[in-house]
């Protein structure tokens, strides 16, 4: 089976642990409690790293906007085949999830780091954290917490990328998730 890296992004530091720009990391955390598996800080890659046979998750210590630099580096170095990516997702509502394969980063500056670095050619699980009403606001907006635990879209993202997993059909992934919402 080929290499797989699964990427959460977020922000490293307990001041950002529950942010809704972190829910990438908390999806992680759930999928390496039900693959087993556990993060270990790696300096030469900058990220926390659990690995699984040929699955690789990634927590970058990068900072968001810095993501890019982790994601090449265990790439190159572990010789990935596929990348999926879960981020935070200002477009969407509040608990729904969309799965996309290739395209733009849309203004996301993880995703654009990445773009940076490898293109756009991943899989991506986009989380809706929905949005605020003013524009100017979206940056506290997703540096601050969830009003409560998104627990419900973690458990959908979590299952989702557990399908992926076992079955590495994203089309099939696409039809059977795409338009779940948690509320």
């Amino acid at each position: 089976m080929s290499s797989l890296l699964i990427v959460g992004l977020g922000n490293p530091g307990s001041q950002y642990q529950n942010n809704r720009h972190n829910i990438g990391f908390m999806v992680l955390d759930e999928l390496a409690k039900q693959l087993d598996i556990s993060f270990k800080e790696d300096k030469n890659f900058k990220s926390y790293i659990a690995k699984k046979n040929q699955i690789f998750l990634c927590k970058p210590l990068t900072f968001m906007n810095a993501s890019g630099d982790a994601v090449i580096a265990l790439k190159n170095y572990c010789k990935i085949d596929e990348i999926f990516v879960i981020h935070d997702e200002l477009d969407l509502p509040l608990g729904e999830l969309k799965l996309k394969q290739n395209g733009g980063h849309g203004g996301h500056n993880g995703l654009r780091s990445i773009h940076q670095v490898i293109g756009e050619h991943y899989f991506r699980a986009r989380c809706g954290i929905g949005r605020p009403q003013n524009k100017e606001e979206v940056v506290n907006y997703v540096l601050s917490d969830f009003s409560e635990y998104p627990q419900a879209l973690i458990e959908l993202t979590t299952q989702a990328l557990m399908e992926y997993i076992t079955q590495r059909n994203f089309t099939s992934l696409q039809n059977h998730f795409h338009t779940k919402v948690t509320q």
